[in-house]
């Protein structure tokens, strides 16, 4: 923070941290709250976002099963299929 300063920067500290802010009874808040950017590369399951998660996630395991017989064509892998 102080190497912002002659920046012209708006600086806050919170004294005590946010153990002193809670103390306080100041409110929190949760979840994703004033990301720097979106959240575009979390885990998502196969199903999420869908209409029909019993049908995504059917076809999620048919291509990941499909796999097995992709590598073994392929040929350009560098592992054994078991």
């Amino acid at each position: 923070a102080r190497a912002l300063l002659p920046a012209g920067a708006a600086i806050s500290v919170l004294t005590g941290g946010t153990a002193a802010w809670i103390d306080a009874g100041l409110p929190l808040e949760h979840g994703d709250t004033h990301l720097a950017s979106p959240r575009i590369d979390r885990y998502r399951r196969p199903y999420e976002g869908t209409d029909n998660a019993a049908a995504a996630m059917q076809a999620y395991l048919d291509w990941e099963y499909g796999l097995v017989d992709q590598l073994k064509r392929d040929g350009t892998h560098h592992f054994r299929v078991i």
